[in-house]
C-alpha cells in the first residue's frame, strides 16, 4: 500500500470503560533488534466473517468494477481506493443487489468504521480503525432487499472522491440469503444501477490485493500464563514468516487464487493470563516501520475495556524501525488483545511482555 510519512499532534486516547494498567502516559521506547526475547507459544483458531478485500487496484484511473463476487452469511468488507485521476472527482460505492431470490433478502449492517477520504493515508487509516473498535456493540442497520432491486451502502449513493484523496473503511454485516456483492468507480453523476450492469471489472494493479477469504477472526490464545518473564516474551502478527503466514482465498473477479498480503481486514485477538503479585510490562513493537493504528486491551476479569492509540498522542510510530510502544503494566487476570493492520501502515508487528523498567534505560520519546 502506498504510504505517506505525516506527523500530526493531539490524537488522544478514548477509552471504554477503564483498565487495570499502572503508569500514566503511553511511552515510545526503543526496542534493540539484538533484544533477547522468547517467542510464545499460541494455538489459532480462524473464526468470523467471510471477509471481501477491495485494494487492487488501490488507484484507481478508470471507471469500471473493483471487486464483486457473490456472498450470504456473515461478511465482512475491507476496502481502501484512491482517485487517480487527476483533477475530476469521481464517486465510489458499494453495491448489493438481489438477483436472485424471489422473496426479499434481509440484511444488517452490524458494525463499521470509516475515515472519509484523507491526502493524509495514515491518518485515514487510523481514524477508521479508531471507529471500527470504539464500541463493539454498535446498533445494527436493518432492512430488506427485494428481487432484482440494489443499495448502496457506504452513504446510500456513493462517496464523491476528489483526486488524490484515499478512501477506508471496514463493514461487518450479515445477509440472510445470496447477494451480489460490487464495489465500483464511476463518473460522480452516473446511476450506479445501470452503471454496474455495463460496467467492466478492472484489472489489479501491480500489488496484488484483492479477493475472498474464509474466516477473518484470528483468534490466538497463550499456551502458559505470563508470570516474571525472565526474558522478554514475544508474539509477531500479520507476518509472512508464521506458519499461518497470510489469509489464503480467491479473487472472484478472475477464479484465480488470492493471499491477503498483510491480512488486512483481519480481526486478530490475543488471549492471554497474567500470575502472580508482579505487574507485567506490556509492548506493541511495530517491526516494519511507519505505524498509525488502535487496539483494544480488555480485562476481562473484570469485564474492563480501553480503546488505545497506536501510538496514544501523535499519529504515528516507527521511524526509525525500533521505536515501540509501552502501553503500560497489567497486574494478575485474564486479557484481550484486539487488534486489525490498518490500511497504509507497515507490518508485521509483535507484542511483547516483559519485567517492568527492563527498557528504562533505552526509553525515547519521539519528538
Amino acid at each position: 500500500m502506498n504510504l505517506k510519512k505525516f506527523m500530526q499532534a493531539a490524537l488522544l486516547t478514548l477509552s471504554c470503560g477503564l483498565l487495570n494498567i499502572a503508569g500514566a502516559e503511553q511511552r515510545v521506547i526503543h526496542v534493540p533488534t539484538d533484544y533477547a526475547q522468547q517467542k510464545a507459544e499460541a494455538s489459532l483458531t480462524m473464526t468470523g466473517p467471510k471477509l471481501l478485500f477491495s485494494d487492487s487496484p488501490e488507484t484507481v484511473y478508470d471507471n469500471g468494477i473493483l471487486y464483486r463476487d457473490k456472498v450470504q452469511g456473515e461478511v465482512r468488507l475491507f476496502l481502501h481506493h484512491v482517485n487517480g485521476v487527476s483533477g475530476t472527482t469521481k464517486k465510489l460505492a458499494v453495491l448489493v443487489k438481489n438477483k436472485d431470490s424471489l422473496r426479499p433478502v434481509a440484511y444488517s449492517i452490524t458494525r463499521r468504521g470509516e475515515a472519509g477520504y484523507s491526502y493524509d493515508y495514515l491518518a485515514a487509516g487510523k481514524k477508521a480503525q479508531k471507529k471500527y473498535l470504539l464500541d463493539d456493540k454498535q446498533k445494527p442497520l436493518e432492512s430488506k432487499l427485494g428481487f432484482g432491486r440494489s443499495a448502496e451502502l457506504l452513504t446510500g449513493r456513493g462517496i464523491a472522491m476528489p483526486s488524490d484523496k484515499l478512501y477506508t473503511e471496514t463493514i461487518d454485516m450479515y445477509f440472510a440469503k445470496p447477494v451480489e456483492f460490487s464495489v465500483l468507480m464511476c463518473e460522480e453523476k452516473s446511476d450506479l444501477e445501470l452503471f454496474n450492469e455495463a460496467a467492466p471489472i478492472l484489472p489489479m494493479d501491480e500489488h496484488p490485493l484483492r479477493g475472498t477469504f474464509e474466516g477473518s477472526d484470528w483468534n490466538y490464545k497463550l499456551k502458559k500464563a505470563i508470570s516474571k518473564p525472565s526474558e522478554a516474551l514475544y508474539m509477531e502478527l500479520a507476518s509472512p514468516s508464521l506458519p499461518e503466514g497470510y489469509a489464503k482465498g480467491v479473487d472472484a473477479t478472475t477464479g484465480l487464487p488470492a493471499e491477503n498480503y498483510g491480512n488486512y481486514g483481519v480481526l486478530y485477538n490475543v488471549d492471554f493470563t497474567i500470575k502472580g503479585k508482579e505487574p507485567v510490562t506490556f509492548i506493541f513493537n511495530p517491526i516494519g516501520g511507519w505505524f498509525a493504528g488502535y487496539g483494544v486491551l480488555e480485562n476481562k476479569t473484570k469485564g474492563e475495556r480501553k480503546l488505545i492509540g497506536l501510538p496514544q498522542n501523535q499519529i504515528s510510530v516507527g521511524d526509525p524501525e525500533d521505536e515501540a510502544l509501552d502501553l503500560g503494566l497489567l497486574h494478575a487476570g485474564e486479557y484481550r488483545f484486539t487488534w486489525s493492520p490498518p490500511g497504509a501502515s507497515n507490518l508485521p508487528v509483535q507484542v511483547i511482555w516483559i519485567r517492568p523498567g527492563e527498557l528504562e534505560s533505552s526509553k525515547r520519546i519521539s519528538k
